[in-house]
């Protein structure tokens, strides 16, 4: 890990969120999407410099500690380490799979149907993600 630790996530966090806050000084009285959108920006920056910061704070810390940067890369090579992550990946998988279906059948019950078809959508992109990633892997491995 040698170099500066990259802040590019940080730096992205603060215009996301500088954005967000133009647009709420820019339009005070909008409507609509136009309401909500400069709070999400806001907070999805803020969120974003959080992650950033807490990335720049860990690579300094394994930088100035060599003895913890090569305790923290045997255990992400670790073996039971590594299969615990891919026993967890794949609960999650099914774990996602299935709610996204029953969210999916809960609105077409509630007649919302945009909302259905937006879930729809993510559950075809949760389950071609899958097929992609397997035939990736299947080509690396």
């Amino acid at each position: 890990m040698k170099g500066k630790p990259k802040a590019v996530v940080f730096y992205l966090g603060i215009v996301i969120f500088a954005v967000g806050m133009l647009l709420q000084f820019l339009f005070p009285e909008a409507e609509g999407a136009m309401q909500s959108l400069p709070l999400v920006l806001t907070g999805f920056g803020a969120g974003i410099i959080g992650v950033g910061v807490a990335n720049i704070l860990r690579k300094r810390n394994i930088d100035s500690h060599p003895e913890k940067a090569r305790q923290y890369e045997i255990a992400e090579k670790d073996e039971r380490n590594v299969r615990l992550r891919e026993k967890a990946g794949y609960a999650t998988w099914y774990v996602t799979l299935f709610v996204l279906a029953i969210l999916s059948m809960v609105l077409v019950v509630l007649n919302q149907y945009l909302a259905c078809f937006l879930a729809l959508g993510a559950l075809l992109i949760h389950v071609i993600g899958w097929f992609v990633f397997m035939y990736i892997y299947s080509k690396r491995f």
